[in-house]
């Protein structure tokens, strides 16, 4: 295993071969005190160790993927940093180099260049939580539509009108049109609308309503969300990196992904309603003109089910969405 110019830590290049490979692999840091990284890729967990001191333990309690303990090796006794990095190991990598760099550079103990380090990297060293059930039911039916989009246009157009994660007027805007996309597990199509504000067209445009009915489903049938991820990345190619920064603002994180683990399929086709004179629309014209007060009324979220109103056609790029192409 070798080091990268610098003489101490290998190239991103280098450790991502050693990261997709079969076999551990370690590396000796050249210092004092002694220290050695050792790469196990089928586990994914990264490993630094270094002679046992006499010293306080490391407290890293509820951290779900940073642990310390001391082992008996070779005939000695070592204490050891293990990082179970989950498919993140450019991270997990870079956060046993900066221990030992703590160590051998500036002198610090293990003790003290663990805690040092893990101010730096709390991201990842943080509990595991990840989306809320309800988080990753939006997102899956954000992406699909996503998908269904990058079938007819460029990726970076697709990208340009995706908004909905981040607090825009509605979740896609193209031009003349926008579309709001909610998503359900029940078996009507009940939907949350989330504010007075949330259904109001945006000016020269109109809106529809992008009703989406997951249900779970076999792997071989359906896909996790993790999977539809990695499935609209490489669909994307040279912009998927822009796609992983709109991501990081939905609150996904690659860390994450095995807590991912339902596979998921439509319940059924798509179906999409025009938010018009005949859509039941709870917004500020109706407070105002139904309510003592109205004034008083900051603001409401309410459900609405639209499993008896009759969908429509939608236009483009929609129109293909609708008709269970995805």
């Amino acid at each position: 295993m070798t080091a990268d110019s610098g003489g101490r830590h290998l190239s991103r290049d280098d450790l991502e071969k050693y990261l997709a490979g079969t076999v551990p692999a370690a590396l000796t840091l050249p210092g004092t005190p002694y220290c050695r990284v050792i790469i196990e890729p089928g586990l994914r967990r990264i490993i630094l160790r270094t002679p046992r001191l006499p010293e306080p333990t490391v407290d890293v309690a509820g951290l779900e993927y940073v642990t310390t303990r001391t082992v008996a090796a070779e005939g000695a006794t070592w204490s050891e940093l293990v990082v179970d990095h989950g498919g993140q190991g450019v991270e997990a990598y870079l956060l046993v180099s900066d221990v030992a760099d703590l160590m051998q550079l500036r002198g610090l103990s293990f003790g003290r260049a663990v805690q040092a380090a893990m101010a730096t990297f709390q991201d990842l060293l943080s509990n595991a939580r990840g989306l809320t059930p309800e988080k990753q039911t939006g997102l899956y039916g954000e992406l699909l539509f996503v998908e269904s989009c990058l079938a007819t246009m460029p990726p970076a157009a697709a990208l340009d009108a995706w908004r909905g994660f981040t607090r825009h007027e509605h979740d896609f805007v193209f031009p003349g049109v926008c579309f709001e996309v909610k998503t359900t597990r029940t078996e009507r199509r009940r939907h949350r609308i989330s504010g007075l504000e949330q259904l109001e067209p945006i000016p020269d445009a109109t809106l529809w309503v992008l009703s989406v009915q997951l249900t779970s489903s076999t792997p071989a049938a359906g896909r996790t969300l993790t999977e539809l991820v990695d499935d609209i990345r490489d669909a994307l190619g040279p912009v998927a990196d822009r796609f992983d920064t709109m991501l990081a603002q939905v609150g996904w994180r690659d860390r994450d992904r095995p807590l991912y683990r339902e596979a998921l399929a439509l319940r059924a086709p798509a179906a999409a309603y025009a938010v018009d004179d005949g859509f039941p629309v709870l917004d500020r014209s109706v407070v105002d003109a139904g309510c003592t007060r109205p004034e008083l009324i900051v603001d409401a979220d309410y459900t609405v089910d639209l499993t008896s109103l009759q969908p429509g056609t939608p236009p483009a790029p929609a129109d293909r969405f609708v008709e269970g192409n995805t």
